[in-house]
């Protein structure tokens, strides 16, 4: 198992132990303003309530073998920059230049920059961004607002490379644009040990480097976007408490050592720890393949008869979950006759019309949709290292997003959003 140091509270953003701490015994209601804030606000009551102790033993133990605490101590829980307060459907609407689909990216006036040249006009700011999976809807996504955003700035010239879920390439990557002396650098790291030492070596080359959605080990990188996994894994296990009080669950987990694996299942394994009718009964890394999902939860099928939940760290193996149900002839046979609840992040189109129909019972959205963010704070890095504006924060975190249910749902104070009412998911339409 991968460990890491736990990491001080950088840029005006707060461990959930110190937000939790600053928040004393409110309720999430108390002191809210929106979702965002109402979602801190359950996300501090849970961790403090589990670092008390879990009563679930099935839970506790499998929280405590893969070091679930180092990781959600350390991940930031906090405010937005400059005071940034979302609403739906803010932002802009466009063709991605590499899916061709029509995305409406909803973060576009989050740390703003006005269309045109940027910085010095007479100057071409040449970045990179180096990211895995051109064929892989999510990250297709994440590369489409990146260029899009490089796009609105006539003397940005970027270059996007996919890695191809390789670190080493990856890393070779981000050395070649040091050797070219490239002007910045964002990228999607997989993981986060691998990629500490390259993005040390161009942030000590004098490159400003950006991640977006998952971690480095880099203590030097120059910002971190970072999204709701927090509020992804809470809310999955706020609607599982809310509709089910005991049943056998199977695990599809992302590759060990991902941000989005050990915040997400971290966070559900929080908010469940207390409920004793819940037993883990399968635990999968499935790397966020819908194959994977696929095989591991027709292998569970096979394995126990009983299973009521399938929770899931992604779409995709939300999606290569329900196909094995189906293939299975399962979604109704858990104890009782009752359907299996399919718990997802992720918001594809695909996996909202499996909402819409009932299959899917709830997504809490993690939209890639936020390669602009990336592009935009490198830009103000560029700018910052030339004397021009102010560098961003070093942690810039997205807003948290509410759940989606099919139909309209009050849990613990976050109102659900129905799948006709969200307009940004991400992917190819279905029929």
């Amino acid at each position: 198992m991968l460990k890491f140091t736990r990491r001080a509270a950088i840029g005006g953003v707060m461990s959930v132990a110190v937000f939790a701490a600053t928040q004393g015994c409110l309720t999430a209601q108390a002191h809210a303003e929106g979702v965002h804030d109402v979602l801190n606000g359950l996300i501090a009551s849970y961790s403090e309530h589990a670092k008390e102790g879990m009563s679930n033993k099935s839970v506790s133990e499998l929280f405590e073998k893969d070091g679930f605490r180092d990781y959600l101590d350390a991940y930031p829980v906090g405010g937005l920059a400059d005071g940034f307060v979302w609403k739906p459907g803010m932002g802009a609407t466009f063709s991605g230049p590499y899916s061709k689909l029509e995305i409406k990216a909803p973060f576009t006036d989050y740390i703003p920059l006005p269309e045109g040249p940027v910085l010095d006009p007479k100057k071409t700011y040449k970045i990179g961004f180096v990211f895995h999976g051109f064929n892989h809807p999510w990250l297709i996504s994440l590369a489409d607002t990146a260029a899009w955003e490089a796009a609105r700035h006539p003397n940005v010239e970027i270059e996007v490379i996919d890695a191809e879920f390789d670190d080493n390439k990856m890393g070779q990557v981000i050395d070649t644009w040091v050797a070219k002396k490239y002007d910045g650098i964002v990228l999607w790291p997989s993981r986060e040990a691998p990629m500490g030492p390259p993005v040390d070596r161009a942030i000590d080359a004098g490159i400003p480097v950006v991640s977006v959605d998952r971690r480095t080990s880099s203590e030097k990188i120059s910002s971190e976007v970072l999204g709701n996994f927090y509020a992804n894994g809470l809310q999955e296990g706020l609607y599982l408490k809310e509709v089910l009080k005991a049943g056998n669950i199977v695990l599809n987990r992302k590759d060990l050592g991902s941000t989005a694996d050990s915040i997400r299942t971290g966070a559900f394994l929080e908010v469940i720890g207390n409920v004793d009718g819940f037993s883990i009964q399968g635990n999968y890394h499935t790397n966020s393949q819908r194959t994977l999902a696929f095989q591991s939860t027709a292998d569970a099928l096979q394995a126990f008869n009983d299973i009521s939940v399938s929770f899931n760290t992604g779409g995709e193996e939300a999606m290569g979950a329900l196909d094995a149900i189906r293939e299975a002839k399962r979604l109704n046979s858990a104890p009782d006759g009752k359907k299996i609840i399919i718990l997802a992040n992720d918001d594809a189109k695909e996996v909202l019309k499996e909402i819409a129909d009932g299959n899917i019972d709830m997504v809490s959205p993690y939209t890639p949709l936020i390669g602009d963010i990336g592009i935009r704070a490198v830009i103000k890095h560029i700018g910052a290292k030339e004397g021009l504006n102010e560098a961003p924060p070093k942690l810039i975190m997205t807003p948290n997003l509410p759940m989606i249910t099919k139909t309209k749902m009050v849990i613990e104070g976050v109102e659900t959003m129905t799948p006709d009412e969200w307009p940004y998911a991400y992917g190819p339409a279905v029929n």
